[in-house]
């Protein structure tokens, strides 16, 4: 029987958000992300023109997070402040302009 370890697990929710990050390589990577253990991915930016780039492909980011990171939910912060929260299984109806 194999388990994983707390380790392993860190790891792999690390590689999933960098995963996440190389389909947006402009914007996420300049940002801070967390998953937390109810799969909400909060996304804290440090600019405003990375919240205005990120709304505008709200529905490309909420597929790449359920699909990447089995987010339930998205939140993007700027200055400690939420900013816009969606579900992401709202946004898995435009899937296949992406696929």
């Amino acid at each position: 029987m194999f388990l994983l370890t707390r380790n392993d697990l860190l790891s792999l929710e690390h590689h999933r958000l960098e995963r996440l990050c190389s389909f947006f390589p402009s914007t996420l990577t300049c940002c801070l992300l967390q998953l937390d253990q109810s799969n909400v991915l909060t996304i804290h930016c440090s600019e405003p023109w990375l919240v205005d780039h990120l709304l505008s492909e709200i529905d490309r980011l909420c597929y790449y997070a359920w699909l990447t990171v089995a987010a339930e939910h998205v939140s993007i912060c700027f200055v400690q402040e939420e900013i816009y929260r969606t579900s992401a299984g709202d946004h898995r109806a435009s899937q296949r302009h992406y696929d």
